[in-house]
């Protein structure tokens, strides 16, 4: 199928010189991977939190937006304040992290899964 093609980043002229097709932006540390499966397949979301905290949340407010209905329109927010990564529920219905109530600081060298209503992201 075409959507699941991969396409060059660059295109080469005829003498040989490349040109970026587009380019990337750098993600600014520290930042976080969120990784999650969906019937549409696998999707990275790359976080900066540089500069603020970050949304989940199916809300088209949201930073990183979930289509599922166990999903609160703003879930959690993930910040990063002192050198340490919190994970805050934002009194979501089904919760995230086990009911998880008040911030959690995580360990930025550990894998961890995190279920967000029904939906479980890898960060």
């Amino acid at each position: 199928e075409l959507c699941k093609t991969t396409f060059p980043t660059y295109i080469e002229s005829a003498t040989g010189q490349r040109t970026r097709l587009m380019s990337l932006p750098k993600t600014p540390p520290p930042y976080i991977v969120l990784e999650s499966e969906a019937c549409e397949g696998r999707r990275l979301h790359v976080l900066s939190l540089a500069e603020r905290p970050q949304t989940l949340g199916r809300g088209h407010e949201s930073d990183v937006r979930i289509a599922n209905v166990s999903i609160s329109r703003c879930h959690a927010s993930i910040a990063y304040f002192g050198g340490r990564i919190f994970l805050q529920d934002h009194g979501s219905k089904f919760g995230t992290l086990v009911a998880m109530r008040r911030p959690r600081q995580l360990d930025a060298s550990a894998p961890l899964s995190v279920q967000v209503g029904q939906t479980v992201l890898a960060l």
